[in-house]
């Protein structure tokens, strides 16, 4: 529980650490070096997540290694470089800054074509990206700290980086990040269906259109983002979820007070099922 408070604090101070000293970026450095020496086959595409997860594990334990209070601080820092809460919160603001939406920013949250997109689809990309983010950079991590401690938010982590960077359905990743894409999914196959209980706190619209609208396996919490401010989320190509109007500029502000919520409850949730396990 000590170190959820002190990750917290972390978060309140800076949104992330240094790349020198962050652990996700410590990961994707070890996924590139074997995605780019990796045959892309699905055999070899075990590695990556197994060479993350034992590196997660690693870290993990260098906490128990040193005394007190400083063990304390080092696994609140490595939480804290699990969550991603106000990160998240601050890319949002500045795609929405000035009142409109600036298309370059928001380039560097989603990684799909937005170039002769509408301004509805931009925001709908914005509240989706945030709505997902409260799955991988919240709900998750801190789920799995609360049942397996600091070694449960790492281990996720690497596997979450494993999929952001090797999980897509097209080239070699097809069979080279399949590995890490059913992992992924089955890492946030409880957080997924969890978020809805909080989103029931929030609205019963909200949850009933996470049930019924979900796009795709784990999208409960877009779909439940959408019934909540009662709009429409849209993908090209690959889901539309119509729980209302097009999304305008303050339906981003609204989902970004929504988030922060949706976090607070994560983490008072974290702090209760850590007492109880």
């Amino acid at each position: 529980m000590i170190e959820l408070v002190t990750a917290i604090i972390f978060e309140l101070i800076r949104s992330e650490p240094p790349e020198m000293v962050h652990p996700t970026v410590w990961f994707g450095k070890i996924i590139k070096v074997l995605d780019r020496f990796m045959p892309g086959t699905v055999v070899f595409g075990v590695i990556p997540p197994l060479a993350t997860t034992i590196f997660a594990f690693i870290l993990a334990e260098i906490p128990s290694m040193i005394p007190k209070p400083l063990s304390y601080i080092l696994a609140g820092y490595l939480l804290y470089t699990s969550i991603s809460i106000r990160s998240m919160l601050e890319h949002a603001e500045r795609c929405v800054e000035g009142g409109r939406i600036n298309l370059m920013e928001v380039k560097k949250i989603v990684s799909r074509d937005l170039n002769d997109a509408e301004e509805w689809m931009m925001n709908s990309a914005v509240i989706e990206s945030m709505a997902e983010n409260f799955i991988d950079g919240v709900l998750a991590p801190l789920l799995y700290y609360s049942v397996f401690g600091i070694h449960g938010a790492l281990i996720y982590r690497a596997i979450n980086t494993c999929d952001a960077m090797l999980g897509y359905r097209k080239g070699r990743y097809e069979r080279f990040g399949k590995i890490s894409a059913r992992l992924d999914d089955l890492a946030n196959l409880i957080p997924s269906r969890v978020s809805l209980i909080l989103y029931l706190i929030l609205s019963k619209r909200a949850f009933f259109c996470g049930m019924r609208k979900n796009p795709k396996f784990n999208g409960h919490s877009v779909s439940a983002m959408a019934g909540l401010l009662g709009v429409r989320l849209e993908k090209t190509g690959y889901y539309t979820i119509d729980c209302g109007k097009d999304p305008e500029t303050g339906d981003v502000k609204k989902a970004m007070k929504s988030f922060t919520a949706l976090s607070g409850m994560a983490v008072l949730s974290a702090l209760l099922l850590r007492l109880l396990v």
